[in-house]
């Protein structure tokens, strides 16, 4: 008997120890919801920087001596694109505030409302994205597809087809079930790296099909201490190239800085530098980080303020209702 008894002692430890070690799945979901999110905050941040408008250059004077000086330029948040990042940004900071708190029922709630809101912004970002991107590619098409230059066709056949590639993406999630969000995420995301992917071919086109044949690659008599030399050569990233190239082009009066959308001629012209900086991942010049500014933004209690209960109210003698944050209506 009591060998039974010392094995039903070692079965029920090896249980509480079991149980004490355990990670609660919720706990574990919720991690993995965190993690996205955040993921998806700061991907989407730069597209929404660079299509938030302009900031204003601050006036560079030198105060006179005694005199005060100049006030900084006021920043411009007055966008739409601010203010979808702000509410998504501070609907995942307080999901995160409740899950370090355990309390994993609000931090569900919110965690899962800031990927929705998240879901809505790159439906409005992977759609201005695919207008930019036909609209570079169309613009470089008249002059490319009438000259004998192959290796600029070939570049434009890439570009479209990866626009045609993010559109069916788009069409994807946007044919999906309403509440899968992060399968949709997951399509728009993609679609706009596909996207970013065929603008960067619109721009190498409009080089390529800008170079004299002089100066192309396979033009050019190289020897095989040339081959050498290069191969020693500290190679110049990709970004860089292109952006000097462009930069020159732009100079030397060989391609205009700006593109008109062919199909919208009303719409703002699309600046080949700050598309370039957007391809590659880079906030451009003349933007705010989206996400910093939101950040300085983000009040500490507004998660409480959803998830607590509403205040008791007071009657005064005609039995109006009073909440105690509310002034008494005169």
């Amino acid at each position: 008997m009591g060998k039974w008894k010392f094995i039903l002692l070692i079965a029920l430890s090896s249980l509480h120890i079991s149980h004490l070690n355990a990670v609660s799945p919720e706990q574990t979901n919720l991690g993995i919801l965190i993690f996205e999110n955040k993921e998806n905050i700061n991907f989407i941040n730069v597209a929404l920087s660079n299509l938030a408008p302009p900031q204003e250059e601050a006036a560079t004077v030198t105060p006179a001596p005694g005199q005060p000086a100049p006030e900084p330029a006021k920043k411009n948040l007055e966008n739409d694109y601010f203010k979808l990042l702000k509410a998504a940004n501070q609907t995942d900071f307080s999901g995160n505030m409740w899950y370090l708190q355990s309390n994993y029922t609000y931090a569900f709630r919110q965690l899962r409302g800031a990927q929705g809101e998240l879901k809505n912004i790159f439906e409005v970002v992977i759609q201005k994205y695919i207008e930019d991107a036909r609209s570079l590619l169309e613009s470089a098409a008249p002059s490319i597809i009438r000259s004998n230059d192959n290796s600029s066709k070939a570049l434009l056949r890439l570009g479209f087809r990866d626009l045609r590639s993010a559109e069916d993406l788009y069409t994807t999630g946007l044919n999906s079930s309403p509440h899968q969000f992060r399968y949709k995420l997951t399509l728009y995301k993609e679609g706009i790296l596909t996207l970013r992917r065929a603008k960067r071919f619109a721009i190498l086109a409009m080089i390529y099909s800008k170079t004299p044949d002089e100066d192309k690659p396979e033009y050019q008599y190289r020897s095989n201490e040339d081959l050498k030399e290069a191969r020693n050569e500290e190679k110049q990233r990709n970004y860089e190239k292109v952006r000097d190239t462009l930069i020159n082009f732009i100079e030397n009066k060989r391609m205009e800085r700006t593109v008109a959308p062919p199909g919208n001629p009303d719409a703002k012209p699309l600046d080949l530098l700050e598309q370039h900086d957007d391809n590659y991942g880079f906030i451009t010049s003349k933007r705010l980080d989206l996400l910093q500014e939101a950040n300085l933004q983000i009040k500490e209690t507004e998660g409480a303020k959803r998830e607590s209960v509403p205040p008791v109210p007071k009657f005064d003698e005609q039995g109006k209702a009073t909440y105690p944050e509310e002034a008494p209506k005169k």
